[in-house]
């Protein structure tokens, strides 16, 4: 009996042992790590010639880990320009290789591109990318293509944006990059040629232009210099632009918004829109234009109006104060020396980029000839044709809508408070208070 109790004992030891060797907590008394993943060695060397690999070899000084940070496998951290399909990424614990699946081509410049997210197993992830350029032939082209990607419709930069670069003379070569947070890209380098270049802004990273995804192309030549584009993102359909409303403002000016953006280098005309009453009688249209011309013109003619406004009641007031003194000139501004942006006090930065282009219109206004305006409560049609969406593409289409009732007339009450308003004066400055001695 004593023999069972000491053999069980035994185990007992020896099962606590292998437990507490198998435990994955860290060792009490080591320093935490804080420190990501870093790149110990790529192979092979960045700048090398004549060489072809069947893989590169991204080699680090710890461990990292297989799910890669906002990525759904490690593959989407990886990049080879020019690029023929997803690259083959595998895991090895301290070192990941990335090879094509297809046999590198001979006498042909690579880039391998590593992109930030990578991280270890306590979750340190790497804030910076690495990339390496190697030949298979003697040498490494100098051209290349650089450019800034922009969203169009918002009219900023677009960052992370996907680019590539196609050869006319062999599209199955897509020469790539991925734009930086100042939109920014380049690719290369480039034999001279003719190039097609498109950027994507790629919601789900699968490198292809999806349905409501924003794109744009541009043809280049490089030749002896590094070739600099632009290139505006924004919505494109093949689909013709629809009407997806007609509202009518007042009795001649009536707005029609469209369900996609129109082609901003599209002539607006009175030609472009046929407007009947219910007998089938035309009334004539003087103008069209984008809405966006229209509403900066209605906030310009509301600025002067109230400039006048204001300098009306100001001259009012100076006539009824034969009192008030000249005010002395104003003390000019201590001249301070100029600090570095981003410091407290110091001159601000420079306005974002913004691309060369105004943003696209959905919509566009018609004027409507005051000798036949529109009838209050009455039903019209409108027929608009040649209205070519981002595409070129465009089709003939009728919309019926209702011109608007007339506004009641103003109470008394209203007019009083109309005029009061017109003539109030600003709020004079709010003094500080002084201080005590």
């Amino acid at each position: 009996m004593r023999r069972l109790i000491a053999v069980a004992a035994a185990w007992c030891a020896v099962a606590w042992f292998a437990a507490a060797c198998a435990s994955a907590g860290q060792p009490p008394g080591g320093p935490e790590d804080h420190d990501p993943p870093a790149v110990v060695s790529i192979r092979p060397e960045s700048g090398s010639l004549n060489v072809r690999p069947k893989e590169i070899n991204f080699q680090f000084n710890e461990v990292v880990a297989q799910q890669a940070l906002g990525a759904a496998d490690l593959s989407r951290l990886f990049l080879i320009s020019p690029r023929e399909g997803e690259p083959d990424v595998s895991w090895h614990r301290s070192r990941i290789t990335v090879k094509l699946r297809k046999p590198f081509r001979a006498n042909m410049a690579y880039v391998v591109m590593m992109f930030p997210g990578l991280a270890d197993l306590r979750g340190n992830v790497r804030k910076e990318g690495a990339s390496i350029i190697f030949s298979t032939g003697p040498t490494i082209p100098r051209l290349g293509i650089t450019g800034t990607v922009f969203d169009w419709a918002a009219q900023r930069v677009a960052p992370n944006a996907f680019v590539e670069a196609l050869l006319r003379t062999d599209t199955t070569l897509k020469f790539v990059d991925v734009a930086d947070s100042a939109g920014r890209f380049e690719i290369g380098p480039l034999d001279s040629g003719s190039y097609i270049v498109r950027a994507l802004i790629d919601q789900n990273s699968n490198h292809q232009i999806d349905r409501n995804e924003k794109w744009d192309t541009v043809p280049t030549r490089v030749l002896d210099v590094r070739t600099a584009v632009e290139l505006d993102a924004i919505e494109r359909d093949s689909v013709p632009a629809l009407i997806a409303n007609v509202v009518a403002e007042d009795s001649v000016t009536i707005h029609v918004i469209f369900d996609k953006y129109l082609d901003p280098g599209m002539p607006l005309q009175p030609a472009l829109v046929d407007l009947r009453a219910a007998d089938s009688s035309r009334l004539q249209v003087d103008k069209v234009q984008w809405a966006s011309v229209f509403e900066a013109a209605r906030r310009a003619a509301d600025s002067t109006r109230k400039a006048d406004s204001l300098r009306q009641v100001d001259s009012l007031a100076r006539a009824r104060d034969t009192t008030r003194r000249a005010a002395p000139p104003p003390a000019p501004n201590p001249v301070r020396p100029a600090l570095p942006v981003g410091v407290p006090g110091a001159r601000p930065a420079p306005p974002p980029a913004k691309p060369k282009s105004p943003a696209p219109d959905k919509a566009v206004v018609v004027t409507l000839s005051p000798t036949n305006p529109l009838a209050p409560g009455k039903s019209y049609r409108i027929t608009t044709r040649g209205f070519r969406n981002l595409l070129g593409h465009s089709t003939e289409q009728s919309r019926t809508f209702q011109a608007p009732l007339p506004k009641p007339p103003p109470t008394p009450k209203d007019t009083a408070r109309a005029r009061a308003d017109s003539i109030r004066r600003p709020p004079a400055p709010v003094k500080p208070p002084a201080r005590s001695r």
